[in-house]
C-alpha cells in the first residue's frame, strides 16, 4: 500500500490547503505534457492525483487513515473498531471509501429518485405519487413559487 502522505511530502496532520499545495507542486513536476509523454512521469503523476483525491475528501481520507493504522499494528477493521468503541461506518462512507462503480449507477439512481431507471418501477418501501411522468416536479415547484393561500 503506498503511503501517500509520503508521497505528496506532507505529516498526516496536514490541512486540505497543504495537501493542495503540494499537489500542485507535484503535478506541474510531474505533469505528461511537461514530461514529453514519459511512462514514469505519467505513472507518478497518476499516482499523486489518487493520493490528491483520497486525502482532501474527508470519508476518503479517514477511511485511507483506518487502513494505514491498520496495517501499521496488524489488526483487522473490526479489532480497530471494537478497540476504540466506534460504531461501524455508515454505508455512505463505505461506498465513498470503496469509490467509484459504474454498475452500481442503475441502483445509485434508483436510490436517489426512486425509481429504476429501465424498468420504471418504484423501489421498494417507497411511496410515490404515482403520474404519468416519474420526473414530474412540478409538485416542488409549486411548494417553493406557487401561490401561497393565507
Amino acid at each position: 500500500m503506498t503511503n501517500y502522505y509520503e508521497l505528496l511530502g506532507v505529516g498526516r496532520d496536514a490541512s486540505e490547503a497543504e495537501i493542495k499545495q503540494a499537489y500542485r507542486k507535484l503535478a506541474k513536476k510531474y505533469h505528461p505534457d511537461t514530461n514529453q509523454g514519459s511512462e514514469e512521469a505519467t505513472r507518478k503523476f497518476k499516482l499523486i492525483h489518487e493520493a490528491y483525491n483520497t486525502l482532501r475528501d474527508e470519508a476518503l481520507r479517514q477511511a485511507y487513515d483506518a487502513e494505514l493504522i491498520r496495517k501499521a499494528t496488524g489488526t483487522s477493521g473490526e479489532q480497530q473498531e471494537k478497540a476504540r468503541g466506534a460504531a461501524a461506518p455508515s454505508e455512505g462512507t463505505r461506498r465513498a471509501a470503496k469509490g467509484f462503480n459504474p454498475a452500481d449507477i442503475g441502483t445509485d439512481f434508483e436510490q436517489f429518485f426512486g425509481f429504476h431507471p429501465k424498468t420504471k418501477e418504484g423501489s421498494p418501501g417507497k411511496k410515490m405519487k404515482k403520474s404519468g411522468d416519474p420526473t414530474d416536479t412540478s409538485a416542488m415547484f409549486n411548494q417553493f413559487f406557487g401561490i401561497r393561500k393565507k
